[in-house]
């Protein structure tokens, strides 16, 4: 592979009237944030006279070039030359208002390529932000579906408009003192090499690209001889973006993490998830024996596998991790390997799966009621085994069992402050059950990391939920049906959404806790302040100082005096104001803690395993 770079400034990179770059529909969508647009900026706007910026790299794949407009896919740079293209447009309208002729004719140049009769956008973006980009570009950027390309037009138009700002010399520095250089590479197993050569050498880069750029570089190799295998490879992959980018972008690593550690069935930490993923690529995956470096790296597999064995499982040094899971991968080696397309396909079915766990969606309800309960005391690395599961099938009885044995399993851990990072080995390793018996199987695998009912109750009182509303709220939704003896778990309708109440309030010294009178908290609950201000911090959010309300009663209860909450408290529903109502006259730190002992009694006869 040669390669000649080119650095070109700004305005020469976008001169190119024949030129036209594209972002695949397999690529991310638009994601800078407001961190990166304000460094672009002020360092376009900081920039001394004669200095020079330089923004990178651009790896454009242009396999032929034709008579009319090229194409050139964008394979590394589309986040940075969309940025660009949005910052000239911002530009543009507000020469208009200083009617500034030449620059405007000169922008619309660098925004447009053209041949003949025919006139094109400079960039083309994906299928998914295509059609909100072309808004901007005609002037229509108040309605965007990606709220980041909306945040990015109107940061830089808010920042153009500022009184002072010298538009002419920012625009002179942005297109003539601003460089790139630019990669044009002739063929796509080059450019995806070259893209993971440049990014994975200390630069920060997710593992989802990387993962793309290194499935699509072998498949754009395997294009010769196998018939449309880069464009089946890549439709799999638009197909994934779309399932995962409900999520938001930092989710599609935690999605390869899980599903990676479900096919190996042990923990990949993350600064080892590209080498494993490869590792188990090369094993699995029929069409990589015609990878250059596919010997070397079975035998490096091999050599960790066997100095495993010599130390007999046990851990001795900071590699002993790399070669448990050289030993597994060579142990569970598929004897019959899947094709690259079936493997891509696999990924984008696995990928559906995964978002409905995360958003806690299944077309069956009551799977998706208890979806919703795992999302709620956020049951994530549970993912790894749950997807695992429903990707392999389940029938939905064993799995409605499954589901509750998780939730148990995890609140209880949660509960007894158990270390979450355990999870991360324990769930993987339940991949490894045979289907005979599965509910029972999975019963005995947890039951020897599970806390047992004494350790549970003897917590629960005094478990803080700070941080966990949701949780919170849950817990407490769930124990409600459990008093109130509901066919079917509680939904509270009739346009009121559920909101948490602290009985003792969150806030009880300064302006806030004053606005309603009589409301002394600090008074009410002690004479010595100082001792009442630090026992607030501890029993503010335990179990025993919460429960839930529609909003308009939250509000109205809010920083009152228990005597005015309870007020409140009668007007709702719930059996569990109604208890407050009924036996409690007064509410100081000794009645959170016997309410919360009293919950902890109902708790365990939910979470039973």
């Amino acid at each position: 592979m040669r390669i000649n770079p080119t650095t070109q400034t700004i305005g020469n990179f976008f001169n190119n009237t024949t030129e036209q770059f594209f972002v695949p529909a397999y690529q991310r969508r638009y994601a800078w944030g407001i961190s990166q647009l304000d460094a672009l900026f002020n360092d376009v706007n900081l920039l001394e006279d004669g200095d020079t910026h330089l923004l990178g790299t651009v790896v454009l794949l242009a396999e032929t070039h034709s008579a009319g407009i090229n194409r050139l896919e964008l394979v590394d740079g589309q986040q940075r030359i969309t940025t660009l293209c949005i910052l000239l447009k911002v530009l543009q309208d507000n020469f208009k208002n200083t009617k500034n002729s030449d620059e405007i004719r000169e922008i619309k140049k660098y925004l447009g390529c053209r041949s003949g009769d025919s006139n094109e956008q400079k960039i083309m973006l994906g299928d998914l932000d295509y059609s909100d980009f072309i808004k901007i570009m005609n002037g229509k950027a108040d309605d965007l579906e990606n709220k980041r390309l909306k945040q990015a037009f109107d940061s830089f138009n808010f920042k153009i408009k500022d009184d002072g700002f010298n538009i002419n010399n920012f625009y002179r520095k942005l297109t003539d003192q601003v460089e790139i250089i630019r990669l044009d590479i002739g063929q796509a197993k080059d450019a995806y090499k070259l893209f993971e050569t440049i990014n994975n050498r200390g630069l920060k880069l997710s593992a989802a690209d990387i993962v793309k750029n290194f499935l699509l570089g072998h498949a754009s190799i395997l294009n010769s001889d196998i018939s449309d295998v880069l464009k089946d490879v890549k439709e799999n992959w638009r197909q994934l973006i779309i399932n995962l980018d409900e999520l938001g972008y930092s989710d599609m690593d935690k999605f390869f993490r899980q599903y990676l550690m479900g096919k190996i069935k042990l923990k990949v930490p993350s600064s080892r998830l590209i080498e494993e993923f490869k590792n188990y690529y090369y094993l699995n995956i029929k069409e990589s024996e015609k990878l250059s470096d596919y010997q070397a790296r079975i035998e490096l597999i091999g050599k960790k596998r066997n100095r495993h064995q010599e130390n007999n499982g046990v851990d001795g040094d900071e590699d002993s991790g790399d070669e448990d899971m050289a030993k597994f991968n060579l142990d569970s080696y598929q004897q019959k390997k899947l094709g690259i397309v079936f493997f891509a396909k696999e990924l984008q079915k696995c990928s559906a799966i995964y978002k409905n766990l995360v958003l806690g969606v299944n077309e069956d309800a009551d799977i998706s009621r208890k979806l919703k309960g795992l999302k709620s005391i956020e049951a994530i690395p549970s993912y790894t085994f749950l997807m695992n599961l429903v990707f392999s099938g389940v029938e939905k009885e064993e799995y409605l069992k499954i589901l509750d044995l998780v939730e148990c399993f995890i609140l209880r851990r949660q509960v007894c402050e158990y270390r979450t990072g355990e999870l991360d080995d324990i769930f993987p390793k339940l991949c490894r059950l045979s289907k005979k018996d599965l509910v029972e199987n999975i019963k005995k695998e947890l039951f020897d990391h599970l806390p047992d009912d004494k350790e549970f109750k003897k917590k629960f009182p005094s478990f803080s939920n700070k941080g966990s509303e949701e949780r919170a709220k849950y817990i407490l939704r769930k124990i409600e049906y459990k008093i109130g003896n509901n066919s079917k778990e509680i939904d509270i309708r009739g346009g009121r959404e559920v909101h948490l109440e602290h009985i003792i309030p969150q806030t009880i010294v300064g302006k806030k806790a004053r606005e309603y009178q009589g409301g002394d908290w600090v008074g009410y609950l002690g004479s010595n302040k100082d001792k009442v201000k630090e026992l607030h911090k501890k029993y503010i959010n335990r179990m025993g100082n919460l429960t839930i309300l529609g909003e308009s009663l939250n509000i109205k209860a809010s920083n009152n005096p228990f005597r005015s909450k309870t007020e409140e408290y009668k007007k709702s529903v719930l059996l569990l104001n109604k208890d407050l109502v009924d036996n409690y006259k007064k509410f100081k730190f000794p009645q959170v803690d016997q309410r919360g002992t009293k919950l902890s009694e109902i708790a365990v006869k939910i979470w039973k395993f």
